[in-house]
């Protein structure tokens, strides 16, 4: 797409490395075919990566603003999974918003409980909110975040981010704002991704493998990292590694014991942690 909003297919040059959707890229017009090429790939900023077979970075998308982590009552709200993508997010420099979807779903006692959940989450600095795809107007305040920014969803499989997408693009086909040459042409390849604009300023850009992007290479240092508030707090450690466990003068225990860290936000902190021993 070039800056009046035109779509143009250009072949990149075999010297780049693979593009994928969301990069900023320069082309030639060659004057012999009149066929458009990437002749330069725009440095990235924003990149969503997974790690491959040989334990590489493998980008899926660039130039992201914010992951967009969505969960929901069925299949279950699993704040684990949602701090992972949230520890993913923050060690890549992207921004992170937390949705819980099909809010129609949640009796009371699971209503009070995703709130503060969310209360949780906004204290820290991440936006959050309740939304559904059914109520009229309650995906308004998910429209209004998402305002300028380009995103992309991830999250448990049956958790709606489809629903959501469908109603943040009602029409779908004139919306498409370009194809990853990288990845395939049309729309009926297994391998598409897309990248789509919103009215409102916004993008989404989606694709398989931004789908099954998956936070688990993720080192016990980045996870002591990638918690917002543990990061913060653990300036005044004793010890520069601290793992906020056993050591002494720990300064996030000191924020756990005084509340300003949430004990299952500490109590996920812990289980990744596990995870990466």
């Amino acid at each position: 797409m070039d800056e009046a909003g035109q779509i143009h297919r250009a072949m990149p040059l075999s010297k780049l490395p693979q593009l994928v959707a969301g990069d900023l890229v320069e082309c030639e017009l060659d004057s012999g075919s009149s066929a458009l090429r990437v002749v330069s790939l725009i440095d990235r900023d924003g990149v969503l990566a997974r790690i491959d077979r040989r334990g590489q970075p493998k980008p899926l998308a660039a130039n992201v603003s914010h992951l967009v982590i969505v969960s929901a009552s069925k299949p279950g709200i699993d704040s684990l999974l949602i701090d992972q993508f949230c520890v993913a997010a923050e060690l890549a420099g992207i921004g992170a918003m937390i949705v819980i979807n099909k809010q129609d779903l949640l009796d009371e006692q699971q209503l009070a409980q995703s709130k503060n959940m969310l209360d949780t989450y906004r204290a820290v600095g991440y936006p959050s909110m309740l939304v559904d795809t059914k109520t009229p107007g309650q995906l308004d305040p998910l429209i209004d975040a998402l305002s300028g920014k380009t995103v992309v969803l991830v999250g448990a499989s049956g958790v709606g981010k489809s629903s959501i997408v469908q109603q943040l693009l009602p029409d779908q086909e004139v919306r498409v704002g370009a194809i990853s040459a990288a990845t395939g042409f049309g729309s009926h390849t297994t391998s598409v991704t897309f990248w789509y604009q919103m009215g409102n300023g916004g993008s989404i850009i989606d694709s398989p493998g931004v789908r099954q992007f998956s936070a688990a290479h993720l080192s016990a240092e980045d996870v002591r990292n990638g918690y917002r508030e543990l990061a913060d707090a653990s300036i005044n450690c004793k010890f520069s590694n601290c793992s906020h466990r056993v050591e002494p003068d720990c300064a996030v225990q000191t924020a756990l014991a005084d509340g300003s860290v949430a004990q299952w936000r500490f109590d996920n902190y812990c289980k990744l942690a596990d995870e990466t021993a």
